[in-house]
């Protein structure tokens, strides 16, 4: 299945607000927050039209994301 343009559009927008949360939280820049969250499980099922998640909020992303086990490393 193939990814429209409006799957598209609402996939970066999810990235991008959940990468600027991420900047904000942690106080890091949005390169280093690129980079945690595409260490992350959830960035590849965001991307997968299957799961639905590019439908969801980027708030409920965010806190799905914040559960996961490489996010919470970085607060130990």
């Amino acid at each position: 299945m193939n990814k429209s343009k409006e799957q598209d559009f609402l996939i970066q927008n999810i990235i991008s607000q959940i990468v600027s949360y991420i900047a904000e939280d942690k106080n890091i820049t949005v390169e280093k927050a690129l980079q945690i969250f595409f260490s992350s499980e959830l960035s590849k099922k965001i991307e997968d039209m299957e799961t639905g998640y590019y439908l969801e909020s980027p708030s409920y992303i965010y806190e799905i994301l914040k559960k996961e086990s490489y996010y919470k490393l970085l607060n130990d």
